[in-house]
């Protein structure tokens, strides 16, 4: 399996895996699941063939590199990693050699910024750290140009996906849920350690139930139309 995304398809997005080498940020826990958990969806996911999701993870935890490449690699399963530079080199988090190892790999390095912050709420200096400086590191790391991002926490608005354009960035990921198809902006389904069987098999086809999809629809018109007031 590519990265390179089909007409549509699911988006998953995985954080930490095992045991945190970190202190977590408030509500984090959630989103760390245990390697029986993650080895469980993958086998799910390798077994989809054609149609399985895109897999990528957020914040470039260790287990990145340490769990989750050699599970990857057992089923010949490909990912994105976006990662924060701010955390390069520090306890629980991606050493620089390792995001080598990644890419050497053949997995996909994209960007998650410089230090995990909202990216609406940026200025002009910040954006220049997190959309620039970020990339730049992380690019001179994998060996090529960082063409993808994520945004953190999922928020963006109008302002973001046009900083992010003109910066020459091919797709933002978020976390709308939902399929992605080729558009700049891609919706991502979050796996987090509470989920239901049912609520992960949504999440590995990009379903969305239907009591969801009202609120869903009014949070993608207030992040893609209304702008975001007060910025720099």
């Amino acid at each position: 399996m590519t990265a390179k995304d089909s007409p549509s398809q699911s988006v998953l997005i995985f954080h930490g895996i095992g045991t945190p080498g970190r202190t977590l940020e408030h509500g984090e826990a959630q989103y760390w699941l245990s390697r029986d958990q993650f080895c469980a969806i993958l086998d799910r996911i390798a077994a989809m063939g054609t149609d399985a999701p895109l897999i990528t993870f957020d914040d470039g935890n260790a287990s990145d590199c340490e769990i989750a490449l050699p599970e990857l690699q057992r089923r010949e399963l490909h990912a994105v990693f976006f990662l924060l530079t701010a955390r390069l080199d520090q306890p629980g988090s991606l050493a620089s050699q390792q995001v080598r190892d990644l890419a050497q790999a053949g997995q996909t390095i994209g960007l998650h910024g410089h230090a995990h912050r909202d990216w609406r709420r940026l200025e002009a200096q910040d954006r220049l750290q997190e959309y620039h400086l970020a990339r730049q590191q992380l690019s001179d790391l994998a060996g090529h140009e960082v063409n993808l991002a994520a945004a953190p926490f999922g928020f963006y608005d109008r302002q973001v996906i046009k900083d992010l354009r003109e910066q020459g960035f091919a797709a933002v990921y978020t976390s709308d849920w939902g399929r992605a198809g080729a558009g700049f902006i891609r919706p991502r389904n979050c796996i987090d350690n509470r989920m239901s069987a049912r609520t992960i098999s949504d999440a590995l086809t990009g379903h969305i139930p239907l009591a969801r999809r009202p609120r869903r629809l009014l949070g993608l018109a207030r992040k893609r139309l209304l702008p975001m007031w007060g910025r720099s």
